[in-house]
C-alpha cells in the first residue's frame, strides 16, 4: 500500500490516551479493516478532532492508513454516533463484543462488503432498541462459517436424517439424529426450542431480527449454548464476552 493520504469510512472501536495531548484510536475501516490510528491534539480543549473520534462514532474520515505500525487521522466530516450504544452499558458490552468477535474472525484483512454492511446495520439496529443480545447471537452463528467450523445445521452428521428428534454435537460438527444420540454422550443435551432458534440464527439475515420476541429464560439457553458451539469449536471466546457474564448477575 502507498502511503499517502487517503479517504476512507469508519466506524470508532477503542480510544486509549497516548502520552499527554493525543490518542490511540482503533477504526473498523470500510476499506482496510480494523486500523490503529495516532490522533494528536485530542487531550487538548482547542481539538477539533477529539470529538470525532469518540468510540461508536462514524463517518468520513481523512489520514495516513499503514498496512503495519501506527497510522494517522487528520481530520473527519459527516461524522455521527451511536447515542444510545454510548450512554447504555450493556447495549456498549454487546458492540463491544460484537468488535471483537468480528477482529479475530477477519484478524487485520478487510471486511467483505455484505460483512461490513452486517455489521453496521446490527449497531444501528441496537442503537434502534432492537435486542442486542439477539442480534450479536445471529452474527455469532454466522461468524461461525468465517472462523472456518461452520457447523451442519440441516441434517444428521451420521446418518444424513433429516426429520426426526435432533441435538447438537460439538464433537462432530452439528446436528445428530436421536438414532445416532450414542455416538457423542457429550452432545449438549439441548431442548427443541433452544434448537430451533439455534438453527434460526444460522439462516435467518439480520434485517429479520424485527420478528423475533424470546422470553429470557430461552435466550440464556440460547447463549449457553452458542457459548459451548464456540468454546467447543472456535475455542476461544474475546476476553470483552466476561463483562457480559458479569452483566447477567446484576439482574438476578
Amino acid at each position: 500500500m502507498n502511503h499517502k493520504t487517503t479517504n476512507f469510512f469508519g466506524i470508532v472501536v477503542k480510544r486509549q490516551r497516548y502520552r499527554e495531548r493525543d490518542a490511540l484510536v482503533t477504526i473498523l475501516t470500510k476499506e482496510y479493516g480494523y486500523r490503529t490510528f495516532l490522533v494528536r491534539g485530542t487531550q487538548t480543549g482547542k481539538s477539533k478532532i477529539s470529538g470525532a473520534v469518540i468510540p461508536f462514532s462514524y463517518g468520513d474520515y481523512t489520514g495516513l492508513v499503514k498496512d503495519q505500525g501506527l497510522s494517522y487521522i487528520n481530520s473527519a466530516s459527516n461524522v455521527k454516533q451511536f447515542d444510545q450504544i454510548i450512554q447504555d452499558i450493556e447495549l456498549n458490552a454487546y458492540a463491544t463484543f460484537l468488535f471483537d468477535l468480528v477482529q479475530n474472525a477477519f484478524m487485520d484483512d478487510k471486511l467483505p462488503d455484505d460483512w461490513y454492511k452486517t455489521i453496521f446495520k446490527t449497531l444501528m439496529y441496537i442503537d434502534n432498541g432492537a435486542d442486542a443480545q439477539i442480534l450479536v447471537n445471529i452474527v455469532q452463528m454466522h461468524l461461525l462459517k468465517v472462523f472456518g467450523v461452520a457447523p451442519n445445521m440441516q441434517r444428521c452428521v451420521v446418518g444424513g436424517e433429516t426429520e426426526g428428534r435432533f441435538d447438537f454435537s460439538v464433537v462432530l460438527g452439528g446436528l445428530i439424529c436421536s438414532k445416532h444420540f450414542s455416538e457423542d454422550p457429550n452432545r449438549l443435551h439441548l431442548t427443541d426450542k433452544t434448537l430451533y432458534f439455534i438453527r434460526l440464527f444460522s439462516q435467518i439475515e439480520i434485517d429479520q431480527i424485527r420478528s423475533i420476541e424470546i422470553k429470557p429464560t430461552n435466550k440464556d439457553l440460547i447463549q449457553h449454548a452458542i457459548d459451548a458451539i464456540y468454546l467447543g469449536s472456535v475455542g476461544y471466546y474475546p476476553k470483552s464476552k466476561t463483562f457480559i457474564d458479569k452483566m447477567k448477575s446484576w439482574h438476578l
